[in-house]
């Protein structure tokens, strides 16, 4: 079993964090270590999935987590969901991703248990996740939420020209 733990800040609301964190960051730089970071679904309650990727070098693993559980805080600022396997090269994965926020900084928890590796050996990966970092990528994701604005802009802007078209000629 290879454990993973990290606690981190952001500055931002549990909202705007949670939000920005629902794209997959546009560019990542990867150095000697691994990062490791999760995109979450539109909708945070049980059953949707969150995308994780681990980037190592020029290999690349990702999967999937089934959110079991989302848990409330004491306040509207604190929410806790946990996750298990759907798809990928584990026989088990659980996650729990903690985040709490005061004053307009976002505290991130994470605790990571991967169990057993279909695909390379489980000693590999432990060294490898021994020295891996989260990496939220805030500024990288903020680059793929404008530039899908665009494009779906682009879209309508689109559709209305052709309905405009459409309407003016007969």
């Amino acid at each position: 079993m290879v454990q993973f733990s990290q606690t981190s800040w952001q500055y931002g609301t549990l909202s705007d964090t949670l939000d920005i964190l629902r794209y997959a960051p546009m560019t990542l730089s990867v150095g000697t270590n691994a990062v490791i970071y999760y995109t979450l679904p539109k909708s945070i309650e049980p059953g949707e999935f969150i995308r994780y990727t681990i980037v190592a070098g020029f290999r690349k693993v990702s999967w999937t987590g089934i959110i079991g559980a989302v848990n409330p805080g004491k306040t509207d600022n604190v929410i806790e969901i946990v996750v298990r396997l759907g798809e990928g090269p584990f026989r088990g994965f659980t996650a729990t991703h903690k985040f709490d926020s005061v004053k307009g900084i976002t505290t991130c928890f994470d605790d990571i248990s991967f169990q057993g590796c279909k695909d390379f050996a489980e000693d590999t990966f432990s060294i490898v996740m021994a020295s891996a970092s989260m990496v939220y990528a805030f500024a990288a994701r903020e680059m793929a939420r404008e530039q899908i604005a665009i494009v779906e802009a682009k879209k309508k802007t689109q559709a209305f020209e052709a309905l405009d078209q459409s309407a003016t000629a007969g």
